[in-house]
């Protein structure tokens, strides 16, 4: 689907101001913040209400997000999209639920015979490493750089992500932070 060196770092730090609880809008601290990559404009208290399923649904929660999110099993396979996310896809729900990553994503290589995930092009793909990893040691992974090769009916696309990660209700949320045309470092010129 998608290939990239993970940062290492997890990528960047946490703001260091107090925020305010989406919900109750008390004040969140920074390390709260820093553990939940998706969801860390949510309180501890909310976040267990939300967690407890007695308050809002998930979907709803996710569509109240105004940055793009979706919800997938540890094989990074969608199960919930909220509707930043399917604006940006130009998609319906019925169009993403229980679709691969790469399929949801319309990545160039799940296309090819193997399929998303099962080609030697997924094996580098950044965000499925960061789904894998969140789902597996339940860290959160912050503004993740990762590439897209991005095969469109009328066009082939390169596009340049970051990406944050969370594991919540049995999940990982994957968040788009940034997307735009793939940059290349520039390479360093003798004369500075």
């Amino acid at each position: 689907m998608m290939a990239s060196e993970s940062n290492e770092a997890g990528g960047a730090a946490a703001e260091s101001k107090v925020r305010s609880c989406a919900m109750c809008h008390r004040g969140i601290c920074p390390d709260v913040v820093a553990r939940r990559a998706v969801t860390g404009g949510v309180c501890d208290e909310c976040f267990r209400h939300l967690e407890a399923r007695s308050g809002m649904p998930l979907l709803d929660f996710l569509n109240g997000l105004d940055v793009p999110v979706l919800a997938t099993d540890g094989d990074a396979v969608a199960q919930l999209a909220n509707r930043p996310l399917l604006e940006l896809l130009g998609k319906g729900p019925s169009q993403v639920r229980g679709r691969r990553g790469g399929d949801v994503f319309e990545c160039a290589y799940a296309h090819l015979p193997e399929g998303c995930g099962q080609t030697v092009h997924c094996s580098g793909c950044a965000i499925r490493r960061a789904v894998t990893e969140t789902f597996i040691t339940g860290k959160s992974l912050h503004e993740v750089p990762a590439y897209l090769n991005r095969d469109m009916a009328t066009q082939f696309l390169q596009l340049g992500l970051l990406i944050s990660t969370e594991k919540a209700w049995g999940m990982v949320l994957l968040r788009i932070d940034h997307i735009g045309p793939r940059q290349e470092p520039r390479e360093q010129s003798a004369h500075g």
